[in-house]
């Protein structure tokens, strides 16, 4: 009787904490030393498989993130569009404006952002990511850095429950969680920092 193919293990790590604007718009926003030294200490504690490879979202600071992991790993970074963040608006908005419409967002996940996606949407362009992903390295140990209301949405989805704000602010800064795909999807952990 053949053995069954070795799980496909995803590390989902949140990247470190940022410099956050007083606008909304910060996709160019960068890792702190405090966000640095996150990841650093996160990945020199590493207790699992060392990844084959760390996917990250093209914004600078899963890029950074992602970027602190290869020079401890020892490992190259992929760069995949689909990863990047949601965003309530693509406006330069105040911060309070700026929730007002991700909580919007958060009571009707129907609800579209000015660039036409809503979760729902980003829920399904995760979820379908991390599959290619998974497909690519089959039975081999994977990193993605990425953001939080993403990773909240995909978790949620694989545990079959509807995503939730509070859920995504509860993911710190710089922690990980395990994800296998054996077949489906399995969340084998919570947000280890």
């Amino acid at each position: 009787m053949d053995e069954p193919p070795p799980p496909t293990t995803l590390f989902l790590l949140r990247h470190g904490e940022i410099d956050r604007p007083p606008v909304a718009q910060f996709d160019d926003a960068v890792l702190t030393e405090r966000g640095r030294e996150q990841v650093h200490g996160m990945a020199l504690r590493w207790k699992h498989r060392t990844p084959d490879v760390i996917y990250c979202s093209p914004l600078p600071r899963s890029v950074e993130t992602a970027s602190i992991c290869a020079a401890v790993f020892r490992r190259p970074i992929r760069t995949v569009h689909e990863l990047e963040e949601w965003a309530a608006t693509e406006q330069d908005v105040p911060q309070d404006e700026y929730k007002d419409l991700e909580r919007k967002s958060w009571a009707d996940f129907d609800f579209q952002n000015d660039s036409g996606e809503s979760l729902n949407h980003a829920t399904v362009r995760i979820a379908s990511a991390l599959t290619e992903i998974t497909e690519r390295h089959a039975g081999r140990p994977v990193m993605v850095a990425g953001h939080a209301i993403l990773f909240a949405l995909f978790i949620a989805q694989v545990q079959g429950r509807r995503a939730t704000e509070a859920a995504k602010d509860e993911i710190p800064f710089g922690s990980h969680s395990v994800v296998e795909f054996q077949g489906q999807f399995r969340v084998m952990g919570n947000w280890v920092l």
